[in-house]
């Protein structure tokens, strides 16, 4: 089967091409990069660009997420994130730090973090970051909230 020249939705073939033992279609998008595709591929409407317009409408998506999530430059979902798995305290913002053989309460506000200070008791770094908390973060969840 020739396909050279045929159109498949992006695609223009431009001419086939061997590949190890397989003869695949060096195809043409829109964009114009170049990408090999196999006949049943092209034929079925696997494939119908290189994948741009995925990326493309990818793109657009996590910038209006990043719009929609951000208020006065602080990511509402991040407020709400869950610990992360290596976390040893038990409390987001709340870290042991080897070195000075303290706990490091920090709290993340406007795309930057802040240290709130180190204390040799967990319990006094948990509280740091709670009354930080408090101060930062909760006016923003309960804009969140009442939207």
């Amino acid at each position: 089967m020739d396909l050279k020249d045929q159109q498949f939705g992006d695609l223009t073939v431009i001419r086939s091409v061997t590949i190890g033992r397989r003869t695949l279609w060096l195809c043409r998008c829109s964009c114009k990069k170049e990408i090999p595709v196999s006949s049943s591929n092209l034929t079925r409407g696997v494939y119908t660009s290189c994948g741009c317009k995925r990326v493309q409408k990818r793109d657009a998506g996590v910038k209006k997420h990043i719009a929609d999530d951000r208020i006065n430059g602080t990511r509402k979902s991040a407020l709400r994130a869950k610990l992360h798995s290596e976390n040893k305290s038990g409390v987001k913002g709340v870290i042991w730090i080897e070195a000075r053989q303290r706990w490091k309460a920090y709290i993340g506000f406007k795309g930057k973090s802040k240290t709130l200070g180190y204390r040799t008791l967990k319990e006094d770094a948990i509280a740091l970051r709670k009354a930080a908390e408090e101060k930062y973060h909760k006016p923003y969840l309960e804009n969140e909230d009442s939207e």
